[in-house]
């Protein structure tokens, strides 16, 4: 049948090749005979010019027809087709993650740019090894219940061959009994590397004929949907891992608090004299304990804190939130730290409104780590300095310091959990090295970006952007 097919497509060009030739003597007979009339001097100028312009229309019709039809032309705008379906294959594949999302936009373009009366995406169950929908379009579900399962076995067929399958007459001779409004399909399996995915069937309608050439153009875009599935898996993937290591950070938090408590409770009473007088090594050894014990009970509320913002992100409820206020309520909680260190802290609020949707919580865990930061690493006699203004539609929230900085090599590193800059180590004993990672957590809650400006010995700029509450 595709011997046949090309057989057609070589007469119809040779016919077409024929046709060009035949317009080629045309006009130059028309301008053999054109000269020869113009020739005739007693021919009126205003016959000579509608003369000169029906021939030349006719030879721009000629040419145009021909032109359109051209096999040359038909390739080149199918090339343009295939190479505008990729674009927008690549477009749709880089703006959702969500596998539901990639399915659906992948095979309405495929439908669109092959042709087809329908398209199905399978994708393969790696631990049963079984064949699971994933979408089909134009065609029903319900009419082609029957049509759908009589091509598992191609589906299946794809996949393990790793090798595109057509068929034509599919109903008609393959499987007799089916009588479905669709003639003829191709399967080509989804594939990464040495992982089989799926695959994506294309029907062709009744009479319709799909051609070899159109594997091609399939493959390429199983292509781009195989990276863009794989890409879904691991997004998924990930979310899973996220929420179980909340969900155990969540526990762990929880059930260290209690013995903790416990631990600083007994030390406390000790030292306090209590159950009677200790000696001076004694008091020492204890005081030791009280001050790992508070490490330690720092270091688990961080963990809560943060392990709660992330377990609250999928049921967070904004409300309208003057982040203006709140940034003065906290910066006078803190006034008295900072005059202990001898730090001038100064405020700017350089907008009228401030209002942003969000958890005020949220916001205050922003405005409270970064501060009681700045006021850590800031040496005496320092300075910080902290401004709230508007840029476009976002608010923005900038704290400076003079303070011992961030080593450039490890400012990409100050949002991680549990990671401590090496001079802040140095500077001071205590730090969970949590909460800058509650800050960027709580930053994303809302929807905004963190930044970061540092020089070591020099000082370090927070700027948060966060999009401004509409009227």
């Amino acid at each position: 049948m595709a011997v046949n097919r090309k057989r057609d497509e070589s007469l119809k060009a040779g016919i077409l090749n024929l046709l060009w030739l035949v317009v080629l003597s045309i006009c130059l007979v028309g301008l053999v005979v054109l000269c020869k009339v113009l020739s005739v001097s007693h021919i009126h100028i205003v016959f000579r010019a509608l003369l000169i312009l029906s021939l030349s229309f006719l030879i721009i019709l000629l040419t145009n027809f021909l032109f359109k039809n051209s096999p040359r032309v038909k390739i080149y705008r199918r090339q343009a087709g295939q190479f505008h379906a990729f674009c927008r294959a690549i477009k749709q594949a880089a703006g959702t993650l969500e596998l539901q999302e990639i399915l659906d936009s992948a095979a309405k373009i495929i439908v669109e740019v092959a042709g087809v009366r329908g398209c199905s995406i399978k994708l393969l169950d790696s631990k049963s090894g079984e064949m699971k929908a994933g979408t089909i379009v134009g065609i029903e579900p319900e009419s082609m219940g029957v049509a759908l399962n009589a091509v598992e076995s191609l589906y299946q067929q794809g996949t393990s061959s790793r090798e595109p399958v057509i068929v034509q007459d599919i109903f008609m001779r393959d499987f007799p009994a089916v009588n479905e409004e669709v003639e003829s399909l191709i399967c080509v399996p989804l594939r990464l590397e040495d992982m089989n995915l799926g695959a994506i069937c294309i029907f062709g309608a009744r009479g319709q004929k799909l051609s070899a050439e159109m594997i091609s153009l399939l493959s390429s875009l199983g292509d781009v949907v195989s990276l863009s599935i794989a890409h879904a898996f691991m997004y998924e993937d990930l979310k899973i891992l996220g929420e179980t290591k909340t969900k155990f950070m969540l526990e762990a938090s929880h059930e260290l608090r209690s013995p903790l408590n416990s631990i600083q409770s007994i030390a406390r009473t000790l030292l306090e004299g209590h159950l009677g007088e200790l000696g001076e090594k004694q008091k020492e050894m204890i005081s030791r304990i009280d001050i790992r014990a508070n490490m330690l009970s720092e270091i688990v509320g961080d963990l809560l804190v943060l392990a709660m913002g992330r377990a609250e992100l999928s049921a967070f409820k904004p409300k309208r939130v003057d982040f203006a206020k709140l940034l003065q309520e906290n910066v006078k909680f803190f006034e008295n730290r900072a005059e202990e260190r001898e730090i001038d802290m100064e405020l700017y609020t350089l907008i009228q409104d401030a209002s942003v949707y969000g958890s005020e919580e949220g916001l205050r865990s922003i405005i409270t780590n970064l501060i009681s930061n700045a006021i850590k690493y800031t040496p005496r006699g320092g300075r910080i300095t902290l401004r709230l203004f508007e840029s476009k539609d976002q608010i923005v929230f900038e704290i400076s310091d003079t303070g011992i900085g961030i080593p450039k090599a490890e400012q990409e590193r100050v949002f991680r959990e549990f990671f401590r800059a090496s001079n802040a180590k140095t500077a001071s004993k205590t730090g969970t090295g949590l909460g800058l990672a509650i800050v960027k957590a709580a930053v994303e809650q809302h929807s905004g970006t963190i930044n970061v400006e540092s020089e070591e010995g020099k000082g370090t700029t927070f700027r948060i952007f966060l999009n401004k509450a509409k009227s």
